[in-house]
């Protein structure tokens, strides 16, 4: 009798198989790594059609003298000669899927927030970024990525301190790898921007390590951030020649619904108005420098405030 023998060579597994001819009874045991595979192949003489089986059962698609597996299970395979003879089954080869530990976790989280002070375009501001590490044991090579949306600009990052953070112009993509954090480690990164198109802007921001995480539910955090599309002067000159004579804040016609305090040095209100127009003289009033608090409604029906000074002369 002659037998049927599987036998492995570089990740190959070649199999040596001649129709008829009955198995040895002996098996092997390959492991794999999880999305793996490996490459069976059944080398014989006078062989005209295979037949791979899993568990005993014939797969559809294992039809050739080469199978690919990726699956745990126990594969054999069959041979037919010219004349329709079958073979017994090879000796089966037992693959096994080598799962990761999952006692060692790191349950990364991240929060994204953006500067809580009203934004208008121009106007240079930060998101923060924080990671932590909420697991039971050390995080290994820890990466967190953020994607700009369409229409900020990139300014620059505060270097952070723990691990390195850099910026890909093509990609619009910070990057920020930590070699390693402890349990409960935290580290942050300010990353500044700026837009010349008003709107709302969400940014989005991940983090994951090598080790198996349990809460991928904190492993995103997107901020949304309105841009305000107005530009507040910090002086004028209300001596009626026409030429700006008024405190006019450009675009305030986008936010109908505002309000608007004028205060003196003495911290007493000179002037209130809701629904500003942008009409108001100083009429009154000497020249110098006043304060100002600006609340406006945005389109998420949110207020934003923004406060400054505003000098008067004539």
């Amino acid at each position: 009798m002659f037998s049927i023998r599987i036998s492995i060579v570089a990740g190959l597994l070649s199999l040596l198989a001649a129709a008829c001819f009955a198995q040895s009874g002996s098996s092997q045991t390959v492991t794999i790594t999880p999305g793996s595979s490996i490459k069976f192949k059944a080398n014989a003489v006078n062989v005209s059609t295979y037949q791979w089986l899993k568990d005993g059962v014939m797969m559809p698609d294992g039809k050739s003298a080469t199978y690919i597996v990726s699956t745990a299970g126990k594969y054999t395979v069959i041979t037919y000669n010219n004349e329709g003879c079958a073979s017994p089954p090879s000796d089966p080869v037992i693959v096994v899927v080598d799962q990761p530990n999952s006692s060692i976790t790191a349950d990364m989280a991240i929060t994204k927030v953006s500067e809580l002070r009203a934004v208008s375009t121009n106007d240079p501001f930060e998101y923060t970024l924080n990671v932590k590490n909420y697991g039971p044991k050390t995080a290994n090579m820890v990466k967190v990525q953020d994607i700009l949306p369409i229409g900020l600009t990139f300014e620059s990052l505060i270097n952070p301190l723990v691990g390195t953070a850099t910026y890909n112009l093509d990609t619009r993509t910070v990057t920020w790898n930590i070699l390693q954090m402890d349990s409960s480690a935290t580290a942050d990164l300010k990353i500044k921007v700026k837009t010349n198109k008003y709107g709302i802007y969400r940014n989005t921001a991940t983090v994951a390590a090598n080790e198996i995480d349990p809460n991928l539910a904190n492993n995103t955090a997107t901020d949304v951030k309105p841009v305000l599309g107005i530009t507040i002067p910090n002086v004028f000159t209300p001596n009626g020649d026409g030429k700006n004579d008024t405190f006019e804040i450009v675009g305030l016609n986008l936010y109908e619904t505002n309000e608007i305090k004028i205060i003196n040095r003495w911290q007493s209100p000179v002037y209130e108005k809701k629904g500003y127009q942008n009409d108001w003289r100083a009429d009154g009033l000497s020249d110098g420098t006043y304060f100002y608090v600006l609340k406006i409604k945005t389109p998420t029906n949110t207020w934003q405030e923004f406060k400054g000074y505003v000098t008067v002369i004539r």
